[in-house]
């Protein structure tokens, strides 16, 4: 399960967004220099990514995860977890849970480079599937520059962990897929008899973070069937929305994916449509700059939204340092091969998640700086 912030949800619904010329350029000349030097000044980052080069030579990745398992306790039928039609499965492994030593690798290159917040969650799978998913946060939570732990969840399992040794693991970030409003409609969705179960879980989970000051971030990720008044006006929906607030509850609309064909409009929520495929992909994908996605076993994949054989790169026990193994050649190669040669991988061709590499820098563009510029002016004056 993919770890997407609200901004980056956004990029789907209009991720082909203009960039100036001058941003695209891989050289920099004077107009390049002095933008850079406008940009980073606002932003008080010298390394703030302002021209399509900066993407290309950062030496670090904006963020760090690792996959837990690719074990699951729900049957949702909107996922690719353990379908198969033909030769076509979204998952070609062997059910197994992440290597420790692996773990323990991953988080010493990760604090050693300066560490930052660390997604712990799986691609096809359940976190609290393994039972030791909260002694992983704790873990994580012992290097000094690890700052926080997001993870992805359904919720159904919390009971058997408890409420408050959850957020007291450790986790800082916490997004909860769920349908909520219907027992039937969960069902279909999701493919376990549970509602009751993770309703439950939820509000208890929601109460007790409350009750603590709030220390973990949780975010509810709703999948819910058209039309969605009945939900919203729902006395659930308003005390959801006293214990969090709106901000904190997303409702993914019309952005599904078909899993390379495993997934059809059928499997979706009612009224719901599966995302286009992008036929215009000149530019990489933004996935193949952002995160270091860590497998399992090692393997260092370039993309957290599929499980991609053809992605499949070096392993980060390989690496001393996590620049080496953030530009390690088989990665770089899907890079450079994807912007100069026009060689996109084939599991890429039909992957409907794409979102150019140009959106890393969309907060740099003159428009967007002249929007932040204004917007300072006006509380400044106001």
């Amino acid at each position: 399960m993919e770890d997407l912030s609200n901004e980056e949800i956004n990029y789907r619904s209009s991720h082909l967004q203009f960039i100036p010329k001058f941003m695209l350029s891989k050289k920099d000349y004077l107009p390049q220099k002095l933008w850079k030097s406008i940009v980073r000044l606002l932003y008080k980052n010298p390394n703030h990514p302002v021209t399509i080069s900066d993407i290309f030579s950062k030496p670090l990745p904006i963020n760090v995860g690792a996959e837990i398992n690719n074990v699951c306790n729900a049957k949702c039928s909107f996922c690719g977890y353990d379908k198969q039609v033909n030769d076509i499965t979204a998952d070609p492994r062997k059910k197994t849970k992440l290597n420790r030593n692996v773990f323990s690798h991953t988080l010493q290159l990760y604090n050693d480079a300066g560490g930052g917040n660390f997604f712990l969650s799986p691609i096809l799978g359940e976190i609290s599937s393994d039972p030791k998913w909260l002694d992983l946060i704790k873990e994580a939570r012992l290097y000094p520059n690890i700052s926080g732990v997001s993870c992805f969840s359904n919720a159904i399992l919390f009971d058997r962990f408890g409420s408050e040794n959850i957020l007291k693991s450790g986790l800082t970030n916490l997004a909860i897929s769920t349908s909520l409003g219907s027992s039937e409609q969960y069902k279909r969705l999701y493919g376990v008899d549970k509602y009751d179960k993770v309703l439950n879980n939820i509000l208890d989970i929601l109460e007790t973070n409350v009750k603590l000051g709030n220390p973990v971030s949780i975010h509810l990720m709703l999948r819910q069937d058209k039309p969605y008044d009945p939900f919203l006006n729902s006395s659930l929906y308003k005390k959801l929305v006293k214990l969090i607030g709106k901000n904190k509850i997303s409702i993914l609309d019309d952005e599904w994916d078909d899993y390379n064909g495993l997934i059809s409009e059928n499997n979706l929520p009612k009224g719901h449509k599966l995302l286009i495929n992008e036929t215009s992909k000149e530019i990489p994908c933004y996935a193949l700059f952002r995160k270091l996605v860590v497998l399992m076993d090692g393997t260092i994949q370039g993309c957290a939204c599929r499980v991609e054989p053809d992605l499949w790169t070096d392993n980060i026990l390989n690496h001393k340092d996590l620049s080496s193994a953030w530009k390690n050649s088989k990665l770089e190669k899907i890079r450079n091969d994807w912007s100069e040669k026009k060689l996109i991988p084939n599991s890429c061709k039909t992957c409907t998640h794409y979102i150019p590499a140009t959106n890393l820098i969309s907060n740099s563009t003159p428009k967007y700086i002249y929007k932040k510029i204004k917007s300072k002016l006006k509380n400044i004056y106001t």
